[in-house]
């Protein structure tokens, strides 16, 4: 605890504190923040995008873990309100199915069993036309809040060329996903933030992609599950079963990490949270990611109808 409290007697200085989102870049030797605008103080950057020394003293202090925190988490947020989410995303999948799940291994979606091998028993599910396909066949980490959606504000993400980090040796630069995990504590954080992370069937996580959730007339499915996908509009409707979960992780992440959500999203999870109250499983759950992370989903231990 002692980096953290260090680290916020200088976050007054530091550019692009706060609401600001932290610093995505370097214009003109002013800092670009994540919210797109441009740092107010007189403190400069160079045009390359890397931090004076008097910023990276204090971002290391910022990054500083405290003792308390287990090997492999990124430390909480310097006001303690974040959660001390895996530094990989590797980790972070290695406790969804570890730590997490170790005793409830079914899909989110359409409740298909896995073994410890990780392969997916598509009969338990009503998946049996997907035999054969070997991405069904397995079990990936599902981002309910697509990674694309909140990658997609960050400056990381739509131009990870102006980051030095992110330019290979080659002249070749990386993806915008692999940028922000490089370069973007924040979305780290969110990106491997368990509240987010659902074991899933391989071959429905990628076919959801990151499709908004919705309702859905018509559409795909597969089997048995009502699932249903629409790519024309890029919508999918989950089971009703896992509505209110999807919901509340919805505003999780949207509380936690300054994400957006549309009205009409606003309203729709705000119907399924009220219409599906949380379950034995998923408190539990939330108790689990608690105690591995130090938050918990607020929507979850203190359910009530929005």
């Amino acid at each position: 605890m002692a980096a953290i409290a260090l680290s916020s007697a200088f976050a007054a200085n530091t550019p692009c504190s706060g609401k600001k989102g932290g610093v995505a870049g370097c214009r003109n030797g002013a800092f670009l923040c994540q919210d797109g605008t441009l740092n107010a103080s007189k403190q400069v950057c160079t045009d390359a995008g890397e931090p004076t020394a008097a910023v990276r003293q204090t971002v290391a202090l910022v990054a500083a873990p405290p003792a308390t925190q287990t090997r492999g988490q990124s430390a909480a947020a310097p006001d303690g309100g974040l959660p001390r989410t895996a530094a990989t995303f590797a980790k972070a999948k290695k406790l969804v199915y570890e730590r997490v799940y170790f005793d409830h291994p079914r899909t989110l979606y359409c409740g298909c069993a896995y073994d410890a091998a990780r392969q997916v028993a598509l009969d338990t599910c009503g998946l049996q036309e997907l035999a054969g396909n070997k991405r069904a066949a397995r079990i990936e980490a599902e981002h309910v809040f697509p990674a694309a959606q909140f990658g997609n504000f960050r400056t990381c993400w739509r131009e990870p060329a102006r980051f030095a980090q992110c330019r290979k040796a080659d002249g070749n630069t990386l993806s915008g996903r692999a940028c922000c995990l490089r370069v973007d504590p924040l979305f780290v954080a969110a990106h491997n933030d368990l509240q987010n992370l659902y074991p899933e069937d391989g071959y429905l996580n990628g076919r959801r992609s990151d499709y908004n959730w919705g309702m859905v007339t018509g559409g795909t499915t597969y089997g048995t599950c009502d699932m249903r996908f629409d790519g024309s509009i890029r919508r999918v409707q989950p089971p009703v079963a896992v509505r209110g979960e999807i919901a509340r992780t919805m505003f999780y992440m949207r509380d936690t990490y300054g994400f957006r959500l549309s009205r009409q999203d606003r309203q729709l999870y705000t119907a399924w949270n009220n219409q599906h109250p949380p379950d034995d499983w998923e408190i539990e759950r939330n108790r689990r990611i608690k105690e591995i992370q130090g938050v918990g989903n607020a929507y979850v231990e203190a359910y009530r109808r929005l």
